[in-house]
């Protein structure tokens, strides 16, 4: 499980609370007729955007989302943690195109991982969305650091 008792782990929770904060606080409603749904669901996998289950709310230019995934085994242990802000800078009824900074908590029985990642990505469709997204991934920044592209990819039902 992840340990948040060590100083880099208190400074990575408190940028994500921190990044919620502005966010939310910022969130408003736009014009209807672009987009009636402003509540999604489904499933997301990306290194840096987080696995598992997902919800997000997305009610204008700005949105953000967060991703779970607890599974403990026997055998094997893996929690998956993320929030995910976005910022649109196209909008149509049935596209979307945007960027994201990902910040991924991911953990196993071996090893605490945080990831953060940023690029552009973009969504379509209307009720049932599919989004896809990519850019740069800076992994393990708490312990092995290293730089190299990301992807990720999610499936969701707005409502």
């Amino acid at each position: 499980m992840l340990d948040f008792k060590t100083p880099i782990m208190k400074q990575a929770c408190l940028l994500n609370i921190i990044i919620a904060l502005i966010f939310s606080s910022s969130l408003k409603a736009q014009d209807p007729d672009i987009q009636k749904y402003n509540n999604y669901i489904g499933i997301n996998a990306g290194y840096t955007s987080g696995l598992g289950f997902t919800y997000g709310y997305w009610p204008g230019k700005l949105g953000a989302q967060i991703s779970i995934l607890p599974i403990s085994t026997d055998e094997n242990t893996l929690y998956s943690v993320s929030l995910t802000p976005f910022f649109a800078f196209h909008r149509s009824q049935y596209f979307k195109g945007y960027v994201f900074l990902g910040n991924h908590f991911v953990s196993n029985k071996n090893d605490t991982e945080y990831n953060i990642g940023f690029g552009p990505g973009f969504e379509a469709g209307s009720r049932v969305v599919f989004s896809l997204r990519g850019g740069i991934g800076l992994f393990d920044v708490t312990d092995t650091f290293c730089i190299l592209p990301t992807i990720g990819a999610g499936l969701y039902f707005k409502f």
